[in-house]
Formats: C-alpha cells, sequence, structure tokens
C-alpha cells in the first residue's frame, strides 16, 4: 500500500482540486488472488461512487480486457483506460504489479502516477 491510501486523504484531495477527476495511481492495494480482488469491488463502487467519476479505482488482473466499459462511474474497467488516466485506487496482484513495472505499454501508468505522488 502507498502513503496516500487513506480514503480520506483522497476526498480531502479532490475537494482541494474542486472536485476535478484525481488521475495517478496513489494506492495500491495487493491481493494474492483474483477472486480477492474482485470481492472488493462493492465495497469501492459503494465508497467511490457518490463522487460521480471524481474518485476511480481499477481492478486490474490477468482478466482485465484491453477495452470495455463499466456501469460504474468509478469503474476503470479496462486497461487502455487504465494507461491514459490512471485512477487513484488500484487493487491488484503481485503478478500484476511486476507486470506494470517491466512493461513499456504500462509507462504511462508510471509517469503520471509519480507526478501525482509528487505533487499531493
Amino acid at each position: 500500500m502507498l502513503p496516500d491510501s487513506d480514503p480520506q486523504r483522497l476526498a480531502q484531495e479532490l475537494e482541494r482540486r474542486g472536485g476535478h477527476p484525481l488521475a495517478g495511481v496513489r494506492a495500491i492495494f495487493l491481493y494474492p488472488l483474483n477472486a480477492l480482488i474482485k470481492s472488493q469491488k462493492d465495497r469501492l463502487v459503494a465508497w467511490s461512487e457518490p463522487f460521480g467519476g471524481s474518485l476511480r479505482f481499477c481492478l486490474y488482473n490477468g482478466d482485465t480486457p484491453d477495452q470495455g466499459r463499466s456501469e460504474w462511474l468509478s469503474e476503470v474497467a479496462d486497461r487502455r483506460t487504465l494507461r491514459q488516466t490512471p485512477p487513484p485506487i488500484l487493487v491488484t496482484n503481485a503478478t500484476m504489479l511486476e507486470y506494470l513495472l517491466v512493461r513499456g505499454e504500462d509507462r504511462p501508468i508510471l509517469d503520471q502516477s509519480s507526478s501525482a505522488c509528487a505533487g499531493s
């Protein structure tokens, strides 16, 4: 988990930004199994959906499609969106985190996230 993983701090940052959507990963939650990752979806939707899509999350595992849509404004449901505008909350497993760190196509996630963490 990263230092800015406190949900209250994310909400405060969103307020400081005047409600402008947050981009760049600020919190990483690691789970050993995909089933555990997916089990967090309802909790994350309940917490983040009232922010109207300004505070988003992604459940990133091997099943995450390259392109997709979600019924929830707060969920980043595909890799393309994850790379274009990374959400502040990333729920993943160790394997996907390793891929994220070494794959060139995932470099935009790291770039946007490092500047977001430096500015928060």
